[in-house]
């Protein structure tokens, strides 16, 4: 079986390429080649453009086929159109700034979003409530329209290697300074989920792993210990 990573080298990516080739896929991972990291075995193909773009897309991807497509980079509503037909099955990556409330929390009221929330929570519905937002929640239905077998995940803020962005680094500093004590940002009330990069491997390789179960399903994910 053959499969395609668009991404493959950021954070959880070499956990779902590997995850893959264990499960005796032959993968090839569509990417910029601007990181290039030796946790890619050398038996990985490596497909060189632009996934930001239709026309990069379908030039790069041209005459290929996959059984299954694994979508963590890139303009996953521009992939989910260049890959019908091309793809067995179709499994994507996002976020959960989908959710109403999320960017602008007055919205809601009673202020704020729900604890915790589930997948059937509202999604802004249009750009003038909060267009990145929208975008997102169109990218999801996208997903669907095009691969109503497909798989959609959103991270949440996501931690460990590669991750260009040390969201630990608050807590570790403080530990490391044997602070006695951490000031909880709004007495508390705001939760953010986070997952490390493994976890969210591992949660993204079961859809691979279930694919009836987990068709035309749309995921939130994060560590079961926060």
């Amino acid at each position: 079986m053959k499969a395609l990573v668009v991404g493959g080298t950021g954070p959880t990516g070499p956990y779902i390429v590997n995850g893959l080739l264990e499960r005796g896929y032959e993968v090839a991972i569509f990417h910029r080649g601007a990181h290039e990291i030796p946790e890619i075995p050398p038996e990985v193909e490596h497909i060189h453009g632009d996934p930001h773009f239709l026309e990069t897309i379908e030039e790069s991807l041209k005459g290929r086929t996959f059984d299954l497509a694994i979508v963590t980079y890139g303009r996953v509503r521009f992939l989910a159109e260049a890959l019908v037909g091309k793809v067995g099955r179709f499994v994507s990556v996002g976020g959960v700034a989908s959710y109403r409330g999320y960017m602008k929390a007055a919205q809601l009221s009673p202020v704020g979003m729900s604890i915790p929330v589930s997948e059937d929570d509202p999604v802004v519905a249009s750009e003038e409530e909060h267009r990145f937002s929208y975008l997102i929640a169109q990218t999801e239905q996208t997903v669907l329209e095009y691969h109503p077998e497909a798989a959609h995940f959103r991270y949440p803020y996501v931690y460990g290697p590669r991750q260009l962005v040390p969201r630990e680094w608050a807590i570790m500093r403080r530990v490391l300074d044997k602070r006695p004590h951490i000031i909880v940002a709004d007495a508390g009330l705001s939760l953010s989920t986070h997952g490390y990069v493994a976890n969210l491997a591992h949660s993204v390789l079961l859809a691979a792993d279930k694919p009836e179960e987990s068709a035309g399903q749309i995921y939130n994910c994060g560590d079961e210990t926060q």
